[in-house]
């Protein structure tokens, strides 16, 4: 395996993603949108599927946040296995994800981290000592490890955030305080005359406040309200509309 690996190091790669790589582009695809290791469970089985017609070779690894790891360099209290293995077309693999740190997070809330997974194309035996140009897919999606009797469950996350808006210094201020992420897939204030969109893509820590700029020009009421759409366990939207609190 290491000798593939030394030829592929004669070759240009161009890393397409450093975050979510679409499924039209990717042949290798992880079965769900996220990895939840739940009431302290610390093994978990992930599949994985090469939907492409090629055989291809995928190396996986987790981090802590670091989106420019590598599996060299990922600093992360799990052990995968395996880590580097070739996927025949139209094939799965099972991949074994164990979290060793559980003595190491905080009991009263859940944890964060990331999976990768690099997929190198097959590239030709009479190809191996070229130089060529290889497109290499890389995919990260989010890990929760939760310890035993957290207080209430992720579900009840959206329904107890809340939120405090600033007239003078036009920020919105979210407070979660729940044991688990809060996944913000977007959120918005709707205002009387207009609707701004104030954030994309965020993650809100347990036990946590975080403050964000909202860009209108016109003044917001206190009668405004919240419109946040978060993404549950499943990977699916769930949508509330809230009143600023006082």
């Amino acid at each position: 395996m290491n000798a593939i690996f030394s030829r592929m190091s004669k070759m240009l790669m161009i890393a397409v993603s450093s975050f979510v790589v679409s499924h039209s582009f990717a042949g290798v695809v992880l079965t769900g949108t996220r990895v939840i290791l739940a009431d302290g469970q610390n093994e978990k089985a992930i599949n994985l599927q090469n939907k492409d017609v090629a055989p291809a070779l995928v190396q996986i690894w987790l981090d802590e946040g670091d989106e420019n790891s590598t599996l060299e360099t990922a600093q992360a209290p799990f052990v995968v296995s395996p880590q580097i293995f070739r996927m025949q077309p139209n094939a799965g693999q099972t991949v074994r994800v164990r979290f060793v740190g559980a003595d190491q997070v905080t009991q009263d809330r859940e944890s964060l981290y990331f999976l990768n997974f690099l997929q190198y194309p097959a590239a030709k035996k009479q190809d191996a000592d070229q130089n060529r140009l290889m497109v290499v897919f890389k995919n990260r999606v989010k890990v929760f490890y939760r310890p035993k009797n957290l207080v209430g469950n992720s579900a009840q996350t959206l329904d107890k955030l809340n939120f405090k808006f600033d007239m003078q210094t036009k920020q919105l201020s979210v407070n979660n305080p729940t044991a688990y992420y809060a996944s913000v897939q977007e959120l918005r204030l709707l205002a009387p005359s207009k609707d701004v969109l104030v954030k994309q893509n965020e993650m809100i820590a347990p036990y946590s406040t975080v403050s964000w700029s909202v860009k209108s020009s016109d003044s917001i009421p206190n009668t405004a309200k919240i419109k946040i759409t978060l993404i549950n366990d499943y990977g699916a939207s769930a949508i509330r509309e809230a009143s600023l609190s006082p």
